[in-house]
């Protein structure tokens, strides 16, 4: 994915904004822009006498979001979204144990005590 710093020059007497490929470039702020989102815009804007672009080198390392698949999901799909839910709901059963466990607490240094150590939330 290439990395690119596009600065809007306006000529003389022109509008200080301009809107190109779904983007506004005010006069004289630079955009940041790749070539996932903005590949073609990239290109067209090397070529415009009115843009001082900086274009950087492709990063082989990146690589594009994959593409939603359409369809039903795969068995493995389906079998880490169960894994997934398994651990979620074994940890909320963890939390809300720990939160029983405080309460209990609570309410057993409350009554050692006498004095309430918590307000009542209404």
């Amino acid at each position: 994915m290439r990395k690119a710093t596009a600065t809007y020059v306006a000529p003389p007497g022109d509008s200080k904004v301009v809107e190109m490929g779904g983007l506004t470039f005010f006069d004289g702020k630079p955009v940041e822009l790749n070539s996932y989102d903005h590949g073609p815009l990239i290109t067209n804007l090397e070529g415009n006498q009115h843009f001082d672009i900086t274009v950087g080198e492709d990063d082989k390392e990146a690589k594009s979001p994959a593409a939603k698949r359409r369809g039903r999901p795969s068995n493995a799909d389906i079998a880490a979204a169960k894994a997934l839910a398994e651990q979620t709901d074994k940890a909320a059963k963890e939390a809300a144990e720990k939160a029983e466990a405080a309460k209990a607490d609570l309410e057993a240094t409350e009554k050692a005590t006498g004095e309430p150590l918590s307000a009542e939330v209404a």
